[in-house]
């Protein structure tokens, strides 16, 4: 009887563990009501927490064996099995499961659209595991999806995570509290005026945080090069997005504060993508 309660124990303790996955690795952005720089980019009226790397293969890995067993919003590309993609998948529709390839845990994951970002942070809002991915801090109705009002959520005492907001990426990759002079801004994500070493036109992606000079005066790494990152602008059916990536083509212009583009939300292997999270404890930071 005593062997029979261990064994139940010990399974309830491997559910819950497998329900609630570590939580991305955040960095906290202070100094509220900063202003813009000249771009117009970087004002954030509240304190923030961003995710120090951009989500790599192993968290998309644990949403996938969460959310897509039978991958009915295609959150998992056949691709992503690939040359340049980390995540194998096994089974019959109703049942996949979802594996990490060796060696690509760290990775920046790739073939992820705006919207499948938008599901994985609707899933870590709702307690990960089995969590709901068309509701949450995003609705995904007829088609269409609305997005949150950042300010409202920062102010809540409850953490909820999305899509960094273009403003809230530019500030944790230019902005700067304590540079010479007063609070200002940098040209490239790193302290200085230079472009930082980064995996930039490697023709593969890096493990995230593997360039260990190249970190923004905010703590984040790999905002410049690694993977371009998706942003919640939204204009005319296309999203925003930031940083350059490995891809082959890429140079060092895509890396300066000035670049920007607004994209069709498609899947390519060096789009990725980073998260805010907003309100509970990070709601009294300053």
């Amino acid at each position: 009887m005593i062997l029979k309660k261990l064994t139940a124990a010990l399974l309830l303790l491997t559910v819950a563990v497998v329900a609630h996955a570590a939580l991305p690795v955040t960095v906290t952005v202070t100094n509220a009501g900063n202003t813009a720089d000249t771009t117009g980019f970087g004002a954030v009226a509240y304190p923030y927490q961003i995710g120090k790397f951009e989500v790599n293969q192993a968290e998309y890995c644990e949403f996938l064996n969460g959310a897509a067993k039978t991958n009915h919003y295609n959150l998992y590309d056949s691709r992503m099995d690939g040359e340049y993609g980390g995540i194998t998948r096994e089974g019959s529709r109703g049942s996949y499961t979802y594996t990490v390839k060796e060696g690509w845990g760290k990775k920046p994951v790739g073939y992820v659209t705006w919207e499948s970002c938008a599901r994985f942070c609707n899933w870590l809002s709702n307690g990960q595991g089995t969590g709901a991915t068309e509701t949450g801090v995003y609705t995904f109705k007829n088609g269409e999806v609305k997005a949150p009002d950042h300010a409202v959520l920062a102010a809540g005492k409850t953490t909820n995570w999305v899509i960094t907001s273009e403003n809230e990426w530019y500030k944790a990759a230019y902005y700067d509290t304590n540079k010479a002079g007063g609070a200002g801004y940098w040209s490239f994500a790193v302290k200085g005026g230079s472009a930082p070493e980064a995996n930039l036109n490697s023709n593969e992606p890096k493990e995230v945080g593997s360039f260990t000079t190249a970190v923004s005066p905010n703590g984040t790494f790999d905002q410049n090069g690694n993977a371009w990152e998706y942003n919640e602008a939204q204009a005319d059916g296309k999203v925003g997005l930031r940083g350059g990536s490995w891809y082959i083509n890429d140079n060092e212009s895509y890396l300066h504060s000035s670049t920007r583009y607004d994209v069709l939300s498609a899947k390519w292997p060096h789009y990725g993508f980073r998260v805010v999270a907003l309100g509970g404890a990070g709601a009294a930071a300053k």
